[in-house]
């Protein structure tokens, strides 16, 4: 095997996941995009549901914005999440109860996938 042929092999997944992640922008707002990528790589399963998020998610609020942000939590050092945020004009309780669907659907049983709870979906108004 050649030095050309073993490089193709190391760089073929990060490959892979960068078109995955050029995908993700396609489909959400991402504010952070380095930072994002960065919660990806630490645990790659969350990039198989922001993907299906995005279906799921369109079968309820077939327009609304769709944002992919890095949250902290000033009181615990060094915590970092990843927020699906739907961004809608819907009553709250129209939005809430469409975003509790949802979660019975298919997320509670797909979030058990991620070793950390470090990926979540919510509402936010516009």
């Amino acid at each position: 095997m050649t030095a050309t042929q073993e490089q193709a092999i190391k760089t073929e997944p990060f490959d892979e996941l960068i078109a995955d992640f050029n995908k993700i922008r396609s489909l959400y707002m991402v504010a952070e995009p380095l930072e994002a990528f960065k919660l990806i790589i630490e645990q790659e399963v969350m990039l198989g549901l922001i993907l299906e998020a995005h279906s799921k998610i369109r079968e309820l609020f077939p327009s609304e914005s769709l944002a992919l942000e890095v949250k902290t939590d000033p009181e615990i050092a060094g915590w970092r999440s990843l927020w699906i945020t739907i961004y809608t004009k819907l009553e709250v309780d129209e939005a809430l109860a469409k975003l509790q669907t949802l979660d019975r659907t298919w997320w509670l049983d797909a979030s058990l996938a991620m070793s950390k709870n470090i990926l979540n979906i919510d509402v936010g108004w516009e």
